[in-house]
This record gives C-alpha cells, sequence and structure tokens, in this order.
C-alpha cells in the first residue's frame, strides 16, 4: 500500500509498496483511514528532529524506530475486527485515539496514561494514519453519529490537546482566558474554553488570517501582536489585573516568558507547546504573585478525547473553520508539508489516502 513514511531529518518518503498492517490481535481493529491532519509536530521532526519518532533505538513499549508511517491526527472507517472486539461493526465511522500505555505503572494505575513514562502515539512511534490502513485497540475508537463528518472528526487529537490544557488550567465557568499564539491548537483552545464556561477569550496573534479566524470564531479581542501599544490594550481590557488563565501554544521560550507575565496575580499558566529548552522564570515575580505554572501533554481517551469528539460532532467546536486544504496522500509533501512550512494562512491540512475523497 502507499504510505507516508518518517526515515529521518528531512527524509519523509511517500512509499507505493509499504506492508499492510497483520491481522488485527485480540482486541484490536484494522481502520481504513478516512481523513488524517499534518501536525506541527510532524513540521518538527521533519525539519529539526528527530524529536519524537524514534530513531535509531527502539520504543520501548511499541518496539518501533524510523522508518515509519506517520499520521497522529486522523479519522477512519471499522475494516476488520479483531477477536473479542463486539462493540464495533464493520463499516461504522470512528475518531481514532492514538495514545498507547503500559496500562501497569503507578501513573496509568492512577488513570493517567499520558505520564506513562512508556506511553507512545500511533503515527509518532509506530505506524500512522498516513496509509490506507492501520490497526488500533478497540477502546481507542469513538463512533460518530449518524451524519458525522469524518473530516471533522480527524480533528478530535488536537481539540483533545486543549480539553486536557483547559481542565488542567481548572477553568472556572465566568472566568478570563488568553491564549499565546493562533495556530491550530491556539484556535482550538479558544473553541474549548468558550465551551468550558470562559466568560471572555483573548487571543495573540501575528496578524493576517490566523487573527481573522479568531475574531469570526468569536475572540473577545484579538492582540496583533506586530503592533506597538498592543500590551497596554490588553492590561486595560483586562482591567490591569491580567487573565486567569493562560494558555500558551505559541511554540517558544518567548511566548512562555511572554504568558507568564500576562496571568493574573493568583492565575494559572498553562504550557502546551513542545519547546527543547529552558524556560526562565522570575522565580520573585512568581512567589510573589502566586502564579502557577502548569504543563499538559497529550489527553486521555476517556476523559479529554470522549469530549473533544463530542464538541466537533455538536458543533461548539467549529472544526470545518479550522481545515483549510484537503488534499491525496500523493500530494502531502508538496501540498502539506511544504505549503504549511512557508504559508501562515494554513491551519489545519488533512491528507486523505482515498482519491475520490478530495473536493
Amino acid at each position: 500500500m502507499k504510505a507516508l513514511v518518517y526515515y529521518g531529518n528531512k527524509d519523509i518518503r511517500l512509499e507505493d509498496d509499504w506492508p499492510e498492517p497483520a491481522p488485527p490481535k485480540e482486541g484490536e481493529v484494522r481502520i481504513a483511514v478516512s481523513w488524517a491532519g499534518i501536525c506541527g509536530t510532524d513540521i518538527e521532526d521533519w525539519q529539526r528532529g528527530p524529536t519524537i519518532v524514534p530513531v535509531g533505538k527502539p520504543h520501548p513499549l511499541t518496539g518501533r524506530m524510523a522508518p515509519l508511517v506517520l499520521g497522529h491526527e486522523f479519522s477512519g472507517r471499522v475494516a476488520r475486527l479483531g477477536p473479542g472486539v463486539r462493540a464495533l461493526k464493520e463499516g461504522e465511522p470512528v475518531a481514532v485515539e492514538i495514545l498507547r500505555f503500559c496500562g501497569q505503572c503507578y501513573w496509568c494505575q492512577r488513570h493517567d496514561f499520558a505520564l506513562c513514562k512508556q506511553m507512545a502515539a500511533i503515527g509518532q512511534q509506530d505506524d500512522g494514519g498516513f496509509a490506507p490502513y492501520v490497526n488500533v485497540p478497540a477502546f481507542n475508537l469513538f463512533p460518530l453519529p449518524q451524519g458525522g463528518r469524518e473530516d471533522v472528526a480527524a480533528l478530535a487529537e488536537p481539540v483533545a490537546v486543549m480539553v486536557r490544557a483547559v481542565r488542567k488550567g481548572r477553568l472556572r465557568p465566568g472566568e478570563t482566558v488568553a491564549i499565546v499564539g493562533a495556530g491550530m491548537i491556539g484556535l482550538a483552545g479558544q473553541e474549548v474554553a468558550f465551551a468550558a464556561g470562559a466568560s471572555e477569550v483573548f487571543m495573540l496573534a501575528h496578524g493576517g488570517k490566523r487573527a481573522q479566524l479568531s475574531q469570526e470564531l468569536g475572540a473577545t479581542h484579538v492582540f496583533d501582536t506586530r503592533q506597538a501599544h498592543w500590551q497596554e490594550e490588553y492590561w486595560d481590557l483586562t482591567s490591569g489585573r491580567g487573565a486567569d488563565v493562560v494558555l500558551e501554544t505559541g511554540g517558544n521560550v518567548n511566548s512562555m516568558v511572554l504568558g507568564l507575565k500576562m496571568v493574573r496575580r493568583g492565575g494559572r499558566l498553562v504550557l502546551v507547546s513542545v519547546v527543547h529548552e529552558p524556560f526562565p522564570v522570575d522565580a520573585l515575580d512568581a512567589l510573589l504573585s502566586e502564579k502557577e505554572i502548569i504543563g499538559s501533554v497529550a489527553h486521555v481517551y476517556d476523559e479529554d478525547f470522549k469530549w473533544a469528539v463530542q464538541y466537533l460532532m455538536d458543533g461548539r467546536v467549529n472544526g470545518e473553520r479550522l481545515i483549510t486544504k484537503r488534499i491525496k496522500l500523493e500530494d502531502a509533501m508538496e501540498k502539506g508539508f511544504n505549503e504549511l512550512l512557508t504559508n501562515r494562512s494554513e491551519i489545519k491540512i488533512l491528507i486523505t489516502p482515498h482519491d475520490d475523497w478530495v473536493r
């Protein structure tokens, strides 16, 4: 089968004869992939990696390393049931949670699967959704309601990241939120924050289409960080206090430093970006202001992911507006990866292995 395969830095290949998955094992399901999204971490591994995909040393849980099929944001249809799977039926459309975990460690026993030291992701530490077929544990599959759109369902993974971030930030109804970075994750965070009861959501962006979309999706105010006096405006609009919760999705150390400044005294900064650099903290300010710095990673299938699917299917998160392009698998590099690298107006590009599905 055709598959988009990661080999290493600057080396992603469209393979024509990648082997199909083995028959699904006990508790597994073979999925016919409908749509798969390109994530910023895919771009990171391609341009500056290997960062997440294991190269040269197999992952301890999956036993896999590059080369492997990318794609950790996807939806599909049940193609084949493994032994013991009875809650699903063939042909059923599903959203796919991609986290795998050991199930035995301290964190897994506490239901904190995202903290499992052996945590792995389908499409990062095992073959993923940039191919026609992939095997997935049955409990990671969430059937779509009648009429539920499979392209929109492919956004459930990044939306689940922000469901967890908002939950970790302990957002209470009526509180205010500021988001640093208007990419896919930041825009999803805006939608999720409103769904969770935020009274106001302020977005920091670099102008352009992403800032415009944030405004159209209902942001209380979008600050153009290219303008000289945006910070004065921010403090005016938050009555000099700052936001109760700041979600940092900017993807760099500067956005983290900025986020800590923007949170109110006694407020919470939630770090979501994957950044491999030290984060400088003004320890005295954090102490005297009693600001909390909270890390948030991934999602839990029956807590965060199921709500992401619900929000996308009932419209509380407008997935359709976040999708900017749908392309074929064979066009993934030219019209997908390269486009996201150079064009900041793109938000989420979806890939399908089925030529007749592109519209």
